[in-house]
């Protein structure tokens, strides 16, 4: 029904007889002989009747409506006031969103600018979403349920949405006085058919017989006779009693009054008390403003009503009673069970040390080393997210697996855009740029290993679907998680932490082993694997001291089947990925793989942690739980791979240490550490391997591998960073025993590389002591994986002195020359290029603050296309480059394939991952040559919208930019790709690899 008609209705009922005007109505809507009783009432013709008489009420209600200037003394602000009241009670709305839901003028103008503010306030939009607008609580009183703009679905949505806000019955809003012209239309609320019309209502209601009436009839006619009592109340404020003709209480105070009061008390009308009791109320005022002869009658439903009303408010009392008497019983309970076991382990109190019940640790806690202390055997039990049955984790059981997604990422890089073309020392040693690395990630979401096998043949014969292959790569492996629809190619076997029990010979053992000692019994270990045939003539004394002082080995680890099996999967997944090659699990550098992307993993959760937050305390549950299955896993490849192969990638990587010498060993500034440390100490349980017995180090002999290979490591690590430059540093001016240990060490540094001798000591302590903090921070994350201990400080956890240069005390004069008088070190150190420790925190580009300063930088790019050619700027978020997208003047060869210039630049850039704004103001995310797709961009209009072609002024939203940067640096990008691509049923995909 439009405007146009409500108006010639109102214009009609304001000339004509009010009786003659609702007789015509129900003979339109073929009503007049169902309530004149002169029709047989037939079940079937009920619900047809019910549903006209619906009808019926819902257009006297839409006739009496007087918001429209001319027929009422409104305002065009108001009308637009009152929609956008209405507009905001079905829900929150953006700005572009109302603009589009109300009405425009002849100027095309919706008026909402100069309402908004004095009805709705505005809540900014957060990380997600828009800004919203809420109206005001002190227009909620303005709500019309029946409001005539409403289409059948915002009544339901407005209707409910305001039933939670407010603890009563929606009340009809008081309206305001039509014009002399159509005063007259009141008169049909007041009219003899309009009350015989309501007391026929009421009375089926009353019989509570479900086919004679129907809820959303009763609203109506309740909202109708709330309607008359408003505008009667409304009628005895302004006029005199005499002047008064409204009467619709007296009218209806012989029958309707009486039928309300039953309808009351009966359960199925339980929604509809609060108005019945609103009205009464109203009764009660128009009662006390009218003559007494004009109330008798409202008298008689009052001490019904009274004595409903005095029953509900003893019922409640005694409930709320009864509840505080529970809450009393349950309460007392509590304290004397408290009580009884305060007393019965009084003794458990007395002794507790001081220091533990003030909350402070008794002894410092170590992860490395013989005093590390015992690993006790843990007993986790996960539940299956496919078949929901419960398994315990242990070595000899049927695998349990944790989803997870192999990328590549240059999310660590110090050298953007540069990809490494040759395996010169990668993967066995990482460069300290890293350049690009494999970054394991996982959803942390449990299955069984025969589960998963199960779920992917399943999905591999849905791939005929088209939309299934949009979203995920079955070639390779991938699938998207069964719970939580992230990205996946792999899964990760759930290996739990083997139990360790210290003997007493621990400490004997550390006062003959020190550190000169280890490395000559490792080096005299690893010439007798060399030459297995004259092993009694190289080793010497050796080897004798390699079994003796070490307890040699133990029994090796045995794992189940089907574990071996997952361990397999996922080593050739990480090898696939991460080398960009054909599956191959016999490769040798499968191992390599699953040691570099166990680092590269911590060196990235690292990053996350670094921004003012605890080692351990902020870790996300998915995180923590992918970080002990990655390390656990990385560990377990000495059970599948070849121990030949993993001794030979030992011996390797230890000649860069001052154990061995080799040819081709790369000098101590081309090397990560701590990609190094991992794989030291990850490989050198395989010199344990006997010729007819897998053996694996005992605990003790495990301790010390790793507190030497750690001090070993951190030692190179600090020449490392002594030798590169650095970023400047704030120091003291007090001469301290660290600085001045520091200035010894690189006086001997300085004698073998030609620097600069004199070099401030307490610069140089703080220079080391900034440039290794991440080295020890990801460590620490590596041993509390690996040994189950969790950390307290870091130095003294990884059982380090606070003073790192105490390590160089016997070795200054002997490591130092060997570490650095390699010719290597020299050049590269007059080299263009070195990496600065600490190595910089990557971070998206800065993007200015107006968008329209972006749309000008971008329309003077033009690289290569004529300047009559339309132009697709595009901005590389990750280095800021400005490239010409879906031109041809801009293709390039990739692998042999015409590629657009993002995908030819995601590829060197982001490692097959891009995140670029183009100039339609959204964000293109990027994952391969066939897969993308777009995300809300950063800048917001006034309004907290992207504002898609209103033409409003754009400002950065920083708090959407550092989302996209966590995503980015989450390695989230394939997973809200997929995400999207999994909401949005795209049945034609679009070429991105032309973009």
């Amino acid at each position: 029904m439009y405007d146009k008609d409500i108006l010639m209705l109102q214009i009609a009922a304001s000339r004509m007889d009010a009786n003659h005007f609702l007789m015509l109505l129900l003979l339109r809507f073929e009503l007049f002989n169902f309530f004149n009783g002169s029709c047989c009432s037939r079940d079937h013709e009920l619900l047809q009747w019910n549903r006209l008489t619906e009808e019926m009420l819902y257009l006297l209600i839409v006739i009496v409506e007087r918001y429209v200037p001319g027929v009422t003394n409104v305002t065009k602000e108001d009308v637009t006031m009152r929609e956008v009241i209405h507009l905001l009670c079905i829900e929150p709305m953006a700005h572009s969103s109302l603009v589009k839901g109300l009405p425009e003028n002849e100027s095309h103008e919706t008026g909402l600018e100069s309402v908004i503010n004095k009805v709705a306030t505005f809540r900014k939009p957060g990380v997600s979403g828009h800004g919203l607008y809420e109206v005001k609580r002190e227009y909620l009183g303005e709500f019309n349920p029946f409001f005539y703009h409403y289409s059948r679905s915002q009544h339901s949505k407005a209707e409910e949405s305001q039933k939670k806000r407010r603890a009563h019955e929606l009340c009809p809003p008081v309206p305001p006085p039509f014009c002399a012209a159509f005063s007259t239309i009141v008169r049909l609320l007041c009219c003899d058919i309009f009350v015989h019309v309501l007391r026929r209502v009421l009375q089926r209601a009353a019989e509570e017989k479900s086919t004679h009436w129907t809820e959303i009839m009763i609203q109506r006619a309740l909202h109708l006779i709330g309607q008359a009592l408003l505008e009667e109340k409304s009628q005895l404020e302004d006029r005199t009693l005499e002047e008064v003709t409204f009467d619709f209480s007296l009218k209806a105070s012989k029958s309707l009054f009486l039928l309300l009061s039953k309808i009351k008390a009966v359960h199925s009308f339980e929604a509809q008390k609060d108005m019945i009791k609103w009205m009464f109320e109203i009764v009660k005022c128009l009662r006390e403003k009218s003559t007494p002869t004009t109330s008798m009658s409202v008298e008689t439903s009052k001490p019904e009503e009274q004595s409903a009303q005095d029953k509900e408010k003893a019922e409640r009392k005694r409930k709320a009673e009864a509840a505080k008497l529970h809450r009393q019983k349950i309460m007392a309970q509590m304290s004397a069970m408290q009580k009884n076991f305060i007393e019965s382990h009084k003794m458990l109190y007395d002794n507790m040390p001081e220091s533990a019940m003030k909350g402070q640790p008794v002894t410092s806690t170590e992860s490395v080393g013989p005093h590390r202390g015992s690993t006790p055997a843990e007993r986790e039990v996960l539940t299956c997210i496919l078949c929901q049955e419960e398994q315990e984790v242990a070595s000899q059981a049927p695998a349990m697996v944790l989803t997870a997604c192999v990328q590549r990422s240059t999310v660590l890089t110090q050298c953007r855009g540069k990809m490494p073309t040759t395996a010169t020392f990668y993967p066995t040693f990482m460069p300290p740029d890293l350049a690009v690395g494999t970054h394991t990630g996982s959803c942390g979401h449990v299955m069984h290993a025969t589960c998963w096998q199960y779920f992917e043949v399943v999905q591999n014969t849905t791939r005929n679907r088209l939309h299934a292959e949009l979203i995920i790569d079955l070639e390779n492996g991938e699938y998207l998680c069964p719970l939580c629809k992230s990205l996946c190619n792999t899964v990760v076997p759930l290996i739990p932490l083997e139990p360790v029990i210290f003997n007493e010979n621990a400490e004997i053992i550390g006062q003959h082993l020190t550190l000169t000692r280890w490395i000559h019994v490792l080096e005299a270990r690893i010439k007798g694997l060399k030459s297995p045939l004259q092993e009694n003539v190289l080793c010497g004394e050796g080897q004798p001291d390699f079994r003796a002082l070490l307890s040699y080995g133990v029994q090796k680890r045995k794992f189940s089947d089907s574990i071996v099996e997952m361990l397999v999967v996922c080593a050739t997944a990480v090898h696939r990925v991460g080398l960009q090659t054909v599956p191959n699990e016999l490769c040798p550098c499968v191992p390599l793989m699953a040691w570099n992307t166990c680092a590269f993993t911590l060196q990235a959760i690292n990053i996350l942690l670094e921004e003012d937050k605890p080692l351990f305390g902020s870790l996300q549950n998915r995180q923590l739980a992918g970080m002990k299955a990655i390390v656990q896993f990385s560990a377990a490849q000495r059970i599948k791979s070849s121990q030949a192969v993993i001794q030979r990638h030992f011996t390797e990587m230890l000649a860069l240490l001052p154990v061995m010498s080799k040819k081709d060993t790369p000098s101590i500034l081309e090397v990560d550490f701590f990609h190094l440390l991992v794989g030291l100490v990850l490989s050198l349980p395989s010199l344990y391997q006997e010729e007819t017995v897998d053996l694996q180090p005992s605990a003790v002999s495990s301790a010390y591998n790793h507190l030497y290979t750690l001090h070993l490591v951190t030692m190179a690590h600090v020449l490392q960073v002594l030798l590169l430059p650095t970023l400047p540093v704030v120091v003291g001016d007090e001469e301290t025993e660290e600085a001045r240990a520091a200035a010894e060490l690189y006086a001997a540094v300085s004698q073998n590389t030609g620097l600069l001798p004199d070099v401030c000591g307490s610069f140089l302590a703080e220079k080391v002591k900034t440039g290794i903090t991440s080295f020890l921070r990801c460590t620490a994350l590596f041993f509390s994986c690996l040994t189950g201990v969790q950390m307290e400080a870091v130095c003294s956890y990884l059982a380090l002195p606070s003073n790192v240069f105490q390590l160089f005390q016997e070795h200054k004069d002997t490591v130092a020359p060997l570490w650095c008088s390699s010719p290597a070190i020299t050049k590269h150190l007059k080299g263009i290029t070195q990496t600065v420790y600490p190595r910089r925190r990557n971070q998206l580009i800065d993007l200015p603050e107006d968008y329209s300063a972006l749309l000008n930088q971008a329309s003077h790019f033009c690289p290569k296309s004529a300047d009559d050619e339309r132009k697709h700027p595009t901005l590389c978020l990750f280095c800021g480059a400005m490239l010409c997208s879906q031109s041809s003047c801009c293709f390039s060869q990739l692998n042999g394939e015409d590629v657009g210039a993002c995908t030819a630049h995601a590829a060197t850039c982001g490692a097959g991952v891009g995140m670029f704004l183009i100039r339609e103001c959204e964000i293109v995310l990027m994952a391969s040559k066939t897969r993308g797709s777009t995300y809300p961009a950063p800048y917001l209009d006034d309004y907290g919208e992207t504002d898609p072609h209103l033409g409003n002024p754009l400002h950065l939203c920083p708090e959407r930019y550092r989302k996209l940067k966590k995503m980015w640096q989450n390695h989230c990008i394939l997973e809200e790709i997929a995400c999207s691509l999994e909401l949005v049923n795209v049945m034609f995909a679009f070429d991105w690899q032309m973009l």
